[in-house]
């Protein structure tokens, strides 16, 4: 798709929007410059014209052609030749062989042990709607293969908000900035997570507009905010039940709006809220009376204020409960009155309505609603001890595990479970990856996948009302191909076309277009066509459709008023009124006599999960996986800054170098999560420490609901640590040599120490 704008590009070249596809709530457009002589993609920016976007990507994306031209790339099908595991090694192969030799094993699990057994394994690698969710899902219907249940990341909340909203969701930053009197970024960290969110607060700021930061962490963040508020991890519910009692306490909450807009309202105000004195909640959460009280009555001082919060929220054994507290705050002061007003994690529940149609996922194509559901938080059990939804035996057990999307190795609780299915001799594992990860190591077969500059489709923002369409801008590398590509040529192989009517003979664009077509049916989407798409590359949604007047047409739920009191969450044997739990391995927990550090695992400056870690430059920017503690802790232990250290409970450990940082609260340490564990001393990352428990709704993980210790790591460990980051002895001769020009091994010191760490070095 060829830009009809006044940008110049040097002759023979062309420019072409393309959509971000990575899970960020950005959902940026690009501008990306073609070598129209040679194919190839020569540059990659913001694009101007973009209301989001403004110009400029984030430092991950500014790297993209280092992504997309990259020496790590799986450009070819391969099959492993011997063991399985880290060292695992492959030779290339064909696609027919690839194709025979995975559809071969579909066939044989099917006969003997029934398409359950079959196990997709799939998330956010792209966000793209179509490779997301699209054509995969109408294969495994076909089949009718094990479901999974995707709830990694936002699930909790997700629940939170259906329990309490529907599907409706509030403004988002962009809109909030332009009204706002007071903006609460709660757990959030768009510096380091949504950077286009870094405008909007910076001018809501420079208007007056009150920015106050919510987290447990000094951040990047918390640095340009007004004030930051640090509550103890996983209190973050007691601290809004507080809000809401110092609010009614001194009169300022909007009585009509609870009685006119509001169901369970009177249960809260009497029954729930006389359990959360200022006193009880300074004691919970470790901030002071004062403070609580301050932040209560400034929340309070305006109906114009907005409270954006973050996924580290849902990351907690108590996050249903927790995220339901700070969903309903601005019913309390009736922000939801104003266009910028309300609370949200997020724009899923609506933005993402079009795409949970049975029609685009094609549910005819056979009876898999029937089927076993596994969760993915969960498929470590599932893999190693054969353990699923409720504890039971899976029968069968998973016979095939088909990974696409997503790096398993990795990104689930407790990595050695997960590894240790994934060693299982009798799994036929198949992993679709643009980059050889921790998760091919463990494959049969490796399947080479495209980026974003190769594919078609169509992409929602999770963070704000706006849409965009990717068009494929060079062709694909190697053999690589799309998810959907992938899934037609599954489907081809195995004789499901000509009895699916048109499901698998669709191009991306006609799926598009039945999508925006039908469009109407979503208000958001609301007069966007297909060739407006083509023509602009993205389209900002209807925020202001008079279908989405709520407060004068009612919420999407069972009575169109907001549940404060939630039905479904009392048959689900939960708390129908928000309330406080202290979280398994949290700060109350006993657990911490032997494991006094409740560990975060927030995400990287530097990465989106596996993605952009094979990107050279931005693993030398993010250097080596740290551990944040704090003075006391690491004086405690005898630790410095910069030591290497090992993090670990009685279900793993991992290893970083501690960065001492003053902010850091007692009782908890913070690093990286999703770090390749091949990339880490010991070979794991810090999901090694974690359960598979789920929240409390919302079947999400609890990757924050971790206690550990610490403790500086032993001379050999770090010896070897030392030698993996120089690249072995040829890395640190290489780097001494580079300090010594000259060759010059006369330093007598220099020898002394290289012989000590490694005897035999300059032999």
């Amino acid at each position: 798709m060829t830009l009809s704008t006044k940008l110049e590009v040097p002759d023979g070249h062309s420019l072409h929007h393309v959509v971000c596809p990575h899970d960020c709530p950005d959902t940026c457009s690009m501008l990306v410059t073609r070598d129209d002589r040679s194919g190839r993609a020569v540059k990659v920016q913001g694009d101007p014209t973009h209301p989001l976007t403004r110009g400029y990507l984030c430092n991950k994306v500014n790297h993209y052609l280092d992504f997309v031209y990259n020496e790590n790339r799986v450009l070819y099908p391969h099959k492993r030749i011997g063991p399985r595991g880290p060292g695992a090694k492959f030779e290339r192969i064909s696609w027919d062989e690839a194709l025979d030799t995975i559809t071969g094993n579909f066939k044989q699990i099917i006969e003997t042990d029934g398409s359950e057994a079959i196990q997709p394994f799939s998330y956010s690698g792209t966000m793209g709607m179509i490779g997301f969710w699209g054509m995969d899902n109408r294969f495994w219907n076909k089949m009718e293969a094990a479901r999974l249940e995707q709830s990694i990341c936002v699930h909790a909340a997700y629940a939170a908000n259906v329990h309490t909203y529907g599907s409706a969701n509030g403004a988002d930053l962009a809109i909030a900035s332009e009204e706002a009197e007071v903006i609460i970024l709660w757990g959030f960290n768009p510096v380091s997570t949504g950077v286009h969110a870094m405008p909007f607060i910076r001018e809501a700021k420079a208007r007056g507009c009150k920015i106050i930061a919510i987290d447990p962490r000094e951040t990047r963040t918390t640095w340009i905010a007004d004030w930051h508020v640090q509550p103890r991890p996983g209190t973050d519910g007691a601290l809004a039940l507080g809000m809401m009692k110092v609010i009614v306490d001194y009169g300022l909450h909007d009585q009509d709006f609870l009685e006119q807009k509001t169901r369970g309202w009177q249960e809260l105000l009497e029954q729930r809220l006389p359990d959360y004195p200022l006193e009880r909640v300074s004691n919970i959460t470790g901030i002071a009376v004062a403070d609580i009280e301050k932040l209560a009555l400034l929340y309070a001082s305006t109906k114009r204020s907005y409270i954006r919060a973050g996924h580290g929220v849902n990351r907690h054994q108590n996050s249903g409960q927790m995220a339901r507290a700070i969903l309903i705050l601005p019913c309390i002061t009736g922000a939801w009155r104003e266009r910028c007003g309300g609370a949200g994690f997020g724009r899923v529940e609506e933005s993402f309505e079009q795409f949970f149609t049975e029609e685009f996922h094609r549910a005819d194509l056979g009876d898999r609603a029937s089927k076993r559901i596994v969760n993915m938080v969960q498929m470590g059990r599932a893999l190693a001890d054969n353990i699923g939804v409720d504890d039971e035996q899976l029968d069968p057990p998973i016979k095939c595990l088909f990974v696409y999307n997503a790096d398993p190795a990795n990104c689930v609780p407790n990595t050695n479970n997960m590894r240790k299915g994934l060693m299982r001799d009798d799994l036929f594992t198949v992993v679709h990856d643009t980059f050889w990860t921790d998760s091919t190591d463990y494959a049969d077969i490796v399947l080479p996948a495209d980026t974003q500059l190769e594919r078609t489709d169509f992409h929602v923002s999770y963070g704000y009302y706006n849409y965009g369409m990717n068009l494929p801008v060079i062709e694909p590398l190697g053999e690589s191909v799309s998810n959907s590509e992938l899934f037609r040529r599954l489907a081809h192989t195995m004789d499901y076309v000509e009895s699916s009517d048109n499901a698998f003979t669709q191009t991306d664009e006609e799926i598009i277009r039945d999508v925006l077509i039908d469009g109407d049916r979503v208000p958001l989407l609301e007069g966007i066509t297909y060739d407006d798409m083509k023509t602009n590359g993205w389209a900002v949604g209807k925020f202001d459709s008079p279908r989405r007047n709520y407060m004068q047409l009612g919420w999407p739920t069972k009575d169109g008023k907001i549940q404060i009191y939630s039905d479904e969450l009392k048959e689900q044997g939960q708390d129908p009124l928000p309330i406080y739990i202290p979280e398994m391995e949290g700060q109350a927990d006993p657990k911490r006599a032997d494991y006094p550090l409740q560990v975060l695992s927030s995400a990287s400056h530097y990465f989106i999960g596996n993605s952009f870690q094979a990107v050279e430059r931005l693993q030398a920017m993010q250097s080596r996986p740290s551990i944040e503690i704090s003075p006391a802790e690491a004086s405690q232990r005898g630790i410095e800054d910069g030591d290497l250290c090992r993090l670990y409970n009685d279900r793993g450990e991992t290893y970083g170098y501690a960065l001492i940082i003053d902010s850091v609260l007692p009782g908890m340490v913070s690093t990286q999560k999703q770090i390749k564990g091949s990339n880490t001393p010991g070979g794991v990352n810090v999901n090694a420490l974690n359960t598979e428990v789920l929240t409390d709704f919302g079947m999400a993980p609890t990757f924050y609901s971790v206690l550990a210790e610490i403790e500086k790591a032993s001379d050999e460990v770090a010896r070897q640590a030392r030698l993996r980051e120089w690249g072995g002895k040829d890395g640190y001769l290489r780097t001494w040599r580079s300090h010594n020009p000259d060759n010059d091994l006369s330093d007598p010191d220099i020898l002394a120490l290289a012989e000590a760490e490694y005897p035999g070095i300059f032999e």
